[in-house]
């Protein structure tokens, strides 16, 4: 059971929960804007579209590489500190960002930044635990998620028209601004952190072996789907399980581990970075391979495709009030339980959409499945909470973070390459199916999670 804080009083705590939802949607919005202006970015950079590509696959492997040790990183040091640093990281790489006068250059602006918002979500997450009971975890959880997803419907919504109107570089400029002003509101408003915190040092040995064997994991998995079976996504994915081996030998000695035993011996800590890590490859599968489908094989066009897609997301951000009722009054177990199930039954369907090829079908499964993952996701990160004292909040939010951006990896990688070439529904079909099962995978380790009070 994780210790309670001292618990500001309400009205400090909406203060609270104001500066850290701003600053999440400060630093993630402009993600999904990229991969509708790959086009006109490749061309005003006299690069190729392929090479563009990468500003969005090597962010996300810098977030899932850092996530877990920025996390610990703030436990040890503080999430204040570390919050304010991501933003201020942000907006500086916003600025370079816009100023990128080539492919590298903006492929390195954009994961730099990146990390800046890999620091500032656990943070984010880690200051409104400490801030709000037990009971409103599932709360803040829901909200949190809403943010994140409505920043992803602002990047879908108004990405074309403002690279249409206005280019894609003032866009960053818009960023460091607003990353800038969530700044200035949060620094009276965020807790200081705790005096009293024991001087512990970063386990760097730890940190490096996390690093290479989530590196070596993501990465060849991601291009496994790219490059096929070629020798540098085989040798990562060999590197892997000594990796971990390494790291496992590293923390059993280390005097101060970065994954410390009474963090990862919790049931909730481990059934929930499994139910996250299944959830994720199915949903970002499906987020992935559906837009596809519908130009591929459905003939739509790019804007009507991103028009259907919106729903989704909208229904995220959607759930996010039912997900806080629901989840204080049955508890996150039946939540995640239910919402998995709900998913996969959902995304199971969308094969009959695919080999009917019926846009109606697909339109009307979209946003049930945004439905259901927008209350699948806020319980799993409020049980993984619950699992852990204060000290403890930022690495184990930031485990549940990498173990869901790990699955999206496994999952974009393997099912784009079952499907991405494909012309026909059949492999979409079976991708579907697919997805379907890595929702209903989650579910047996839903089952296990143990809430509130008894989460340990």
């Amino acid at each position: 059971m994780s210790e309670q804080p001292d618990v500001p009083r309400p009205e400090r705590r909406r203060w609270i929960l104001v500066a850290c939802l701003a600053g999440m949607f400060a630093t993630t919005f402009p993600a999904t804007i990229l991969t509708i202006a790959v086009q006109p970015i490749a061309l005003d950079l006299d690069s190729t579209p392929s090479t563009v590509l990468w500003v969005t696959t090597a962010p996300l492997l810098a977030a899932a590489v850092s996530t877990p040790v920025l996390g610990r990183l703030g436990d040890l040091r503080g999430h204040r500190k570390l919050f304010l640093t991501g933003m201020v990281v942000a907006a500086l790489f916003a600025i370079g960002t816009a100023l990128a006068w080539n492919a590298g250059s903006l492929i390195t602006a954009r994961t730099i930044s990146q990390l800046g918002s890999a620091a500032t979500i656990p943070s984010s997450f880690a200051m409104l635990f400490r801030a709000h009971p037990p009971e409103q975890r599932v709360r803040v959880s829901s909200l949190a998620s809403a943010v994140l997803a409505g920043a992803a419907v602002v990047g879908v919504v108004i990405g074309g028209p403002l690279v249409d109107l206005v280019g894609w570089r003032i866009i960053f400029a818009v960023q460091a601004a607003v990353c800038v002003a969530a700044l200035v509101a949060a620094i009276p408003v965020l807790p200081a952190d705790p005096a009293d915190r024991e001087k512990i040092p970063l386990d760097l040995p730890g940190a490096l072996a996390l690093a290479l064997a989530t590196l070596a994991l993501t990465f060849g998995v991601n291009r496994l789907g790219v490059w096929g079976p070629s020798p540098v996504p085989i040798a990562c994915l060999v590197v892997v399980p000594f990796a971990v081996w390494a790291l496992i030998r590293i923390e059993r000695r280390a005097p101060h581990p970065l994954l410390p035993i009474r963090v990862l011996s919790t049931r909730n800590t481990r059934v929930v970075t499994a139910a996250s890590f299944f959830l994720g490859a199915g949903w970002m599968g499906n987020f992935v391979l559906t837009p596809l489908l519908m130009q591929s094989v459905m003939g739509l066009s790019a804007g009507l495709t991103s028009l259907l897609s919106v729903p989704r997301a909208l229904f995220i951000v959607g759930a996010a009030p039912t997900a806080s009722r629901w989840g204080q009054r049955f508890g996150e177990r039946k939540l995640v339980v239910v919402s998995a199930a709900g998913l996969g039954l959902v995304m199971a369907s969308m094969t009959v959409g695919a080999l009917t090829t019926s846009i109606v079908a697909i339109a009307i499964a979209l946003p049930l499945s945004g439905w259901a993952f927008g209350h699948a996701q806020p319980g799993l990160v409020s049980a993984m909470g619950h699992a852990v004292d204060e000290r403890d909040f930022g690495l184990a939010t930031s485990l549940q973070q990498t173990a869901n951006q790990i699955g999206a990896v496994v999952g974009i990688g393997l099912f784009t390459a079952l499907a991405g070439d494909a012309t026909t529904a059949g492999p979409f079909a079976v991708v579907y199916l697919l997805t379907a099962l890595c929702a209903c995978i989650a579910v047996p380790f839903a089952l296990l999670i143990r809430d509130g009070h008894t989460s340990r």
